[in-house]
């Protein structure tokens, strides 16, 4: 018998056939989005489809003017019922669409996916984070894919090369199978079954009734730690180190104060324009032309950072983003910037969480200071 014959052969089967058939049906059911309820709580996948649910599901309640887009720095950093209920005067609604370690490509393809659902929108507060030129990927990490898959994923794909990635063939594995990008997920389902199925209980026990889907409730800062510097971070606050650590303050704390230290290490101190930033710059080019075609004005929001790192960000590392954004912006708008990074004061470790996220208190702070500047650059709707 031929190897051709033999393998048509082995194909028919039927143990085969029944087993290509489950595999199938099982990929459908995946597509088709069933397994999204179980997905890891606080999970990339989990996050992104957490948040752009709540809001549309709560749009009858708060169909917003404004949208804000960003980070994690816009998640954690603005309430937006404090903006609310200091706009209402004006008859200003806001709503916030961020979502945590989302790339500008996430940030795309959420506003392709959810920005007809909000037809009142006239004003897009984009938050920045100053130093993500300069860290710019041409390769999609997995969290970036993660978030992707669950926009749409096939639609993903296009979107991914048109913002100049490089894909590889894992890479289109993960966004065209469920059962790929899933397949971490649900091996911690079936190692973690009766914790997963306490997380969804107490999910469903107490749902968010807010029309905005969350709000900054971490008391901790890095005062706690007297920090000097990114280097006195990673020299003192590195996790194998014995360390006593403060009343107010947690392991997990301590441990998220650190990660953003690690991050903020491997950010180059340069301030000059690179081949990352100009291809960063490229990919906000394409975000900004899908949203000034839909005659929407957007305004750059740049954040306080905590004072241990915000002099990375000095006078030629601005003058990249203004050049930049304004070229991004162009045959739309001019630049319209909130350059807020000092609103909390030359010393802000109170206000902070860790070096690139305010705590709950800094979160009131600076949602009241940005509320008091879209009073004065908006006035009255």
């Amino acid at each position: 018998m031929s190897l051709t014959k033999e393998t048509i052969h082995f194909l028919k089967d039927k143990k085969i056939v029944t087993v290509f058939i489950f595999l199938l049906l099982f990929e459908l059911i995946l597509q088709l989005g069933f397994y999204k309820p179980f997905l890891k709580k606080n999970s990339y996948a989990s996050n992104i489809n957490r948040v752009t649910e709540h809001v549309v599901s709560k749009k009858e309640v708060l169909n917003p003017d404004i949208l804000i887009v960003g980070t994690s720095v816009a998640f954690e950093g603005i309430s937006i019922r404090i903006l609310n209920e200091n706009l209402k005067k004006l008859g200003w609604k806001t709503q916030s669409i961020a979502v945590r370690g989302s790339e500008l490509v996430v940030q795309h393809r959420i506003l392709e996916e959810y920005l007809d659902q909000f037809p009142n929108v006239k004003i897009i507060l984009h938050v920045m984070e100053p130093g993500m030129p300069w860290v710019d990927r041409n390769y999609v990490v997995d969290p970036t894919l993660a978030m992707l898959s669950e926009l749409g994923n096939f639609k993903a794909i296009p979107t991914v090369l048109d913002f100049e990635y490089q894909l590889n063939f894992s890479n289109y594995l993960y966004l065209i199978s469920k059962s790929v990008a899933y397949r971490k997920d649900m091996s911690d389902f079936v190692i973690n079954f009766n914790e997963r199925l306490k997380a969804i209980s107490r999910k469903n026990k107490n749902p968010n009734e807010n029309p905005w889907d969350y709000e900054n409730d971490h008391p901790e800062s890095i005062d706690e730690y007297n920090l000097t510097s990114v280097e006195d971070c990673m020299n003192r606050l590195a996790l194998h180190l014995p360390i006593e650590i403060p009343k107010g303050s947690n392991p997990d704390h301590r441990r998220m104060l650190f990660e953003t230290c690690g991050i903020a290490s491997i950010v180059p101190k340069d301030s000059d324009a690179t081949e990352d930033t100009k291809r960063y710059f490229r990919r906000l080019t394409k975000m900004y032309d899908f949203i000034g075609n839909r005659k929407i004005h957007i305004i750059n929001v740049f954040a306080p950072y905590s004072d241990v790192i915000r002099k990375v960000n000095n006078e030629g590392r601005m003058k990249v983003w203004k050049d930049g954004l304004s070229e991004a912006l162009q045959g739309h708008q001019t630049l319209d910037e909130m350059d807020l990074q000092d609103s909390l004061g030359d010393k802000n470790g109170q206000f902070c969480f860790d070096l690139i996220h305010l705590n709950q208190q800094g979160m009131i702070e600076f949602s009241n200071i940005l509320s008091k500047e879209l009073e004065k650059k908006l006035g009255p709707k």
